[in-house]
């Protein structure tokens, strides 16, 4: 049997992910071997939205798909691009465990933080969405794994830091202590492992995709691309089915200089949904 040869970044989290599509493909009786690749955006310690934003993780990646050195890409998919080659769909989407947005902090909550805490994130939108509960907290960039971003916070560097749950969880990270979830709109895809291929391959692989969460992802990304945003731009999109098995969207657009932001909530059939928040944020861009 011919091995699939699964492309990562060499992150811990990275490969965790992708160690985890492996135990799903040998489980379905695959044989696999994983490639690690560092992509430029592991090679720089800056802000992504100044060095043009999330295709850093990637190109590298889809390069390596593209001349075949590699038979799939796992990524977050909250680091792709809404724009993609069409050559290299994202095929697969595994179910999402956990959206949310995680303070990390030895103070407590973001309450119980003390009067102009400082937080370490690069996060445009987390730092909109943080500045909207609290306008006193203060904000310095913060880049690195989350090994390196605890060891800053247990040093005193920081106050708190931003990070996503479901990666803490992952990494066997979270602990309720010190963790606490943020009512936060989450960066389209966060949350979701996907599995990237060449167009024509690989299509037997379909069951590692989760419906009910590729069609939540797709909108999600659908919403942010309409908006024509990028890293520059700070946005999120969550998309779910309440308890009622009601299709919901939550969307956050905000200006990158003031913060002002524009909030959107809409349950029901997916497209529909998706219009009128796109609809809505564009009648109110005039007014941020």
């Amino acid at each position: 049997m011919r091995t699939i040869k699964i492309g990562t970044r060499k992150s811990k989290l990275a490969i965790w992910q992708a160690k985890y599509v492996e135990s799903l493909l040998v489980e379905n009786g695959y044989v696999c071997e994983i490639v690690g690749i560092t992509t430029l955006g592991d090679k720089i310690d800056k802000p992504l939205y100044e060095f043009g934003g999330k295709g850093l993780f990637t190109s590298t990646l889809e390069e390596s798909l593209l001349n075949k050195t590699i038979d799939i890409a796992v990524h977050s998919v909250k680091d792709l691009s809404v724009t993609q080659n069409e050559q290299l769909p994202l095929k697969f989407i595994l179910k999402r465990d956990f959206h949310q947005d995680c303070l990390v902090s030895f103070q407590g909550s973001i309450d119980r933080l003390p009067k102009g805490a400082l937080i370490g994130t690069t996060s445009l939108r987390r730092r909109v969405e943080l500045s909207h509960i609290r306008n006193d907290l203060e904000f310095i960039d913060f880049r690195g794994n989350l090994d390196t971003s605890l060891e800053k916070l247990k040093k005193g560097v920081v106050d708190a830091i931003v990070v996503s749950k479901s990666g803490l969880k992952r990494l066997g990270l979270y602990d309720s202590a010190y963790c606490f979830d943020l009512d936060i709109v989450s960066s389209a895809g966060q949350g979701v492992i996907g599995v990237q291929t060449r167009l024509d391959e690989f299509d037997e692989l379909n069951f590692l995709d989760d419906g009910a969460t590729h069609m939540c992802v797709s909108i999600e990304r659908e919403f942010v691309k309409a908006l024509n945003a990028s890293c520059n731009f700070p946005i999120g999109a969550y998309a779910y089915f309440n308890e009622n098995d009601q299709f919901c969207l939550k969307t956050m657009y905000a200006d990158p200089k003031t913060f002002k932001k524009i909030d959107c909530f809409k349950c029901g059939l997916p497209q529909q949904v998706l219009k009128e928040c796109i609809e809505y944020t564009k009648s109110k861009l005039a007014y941020i």
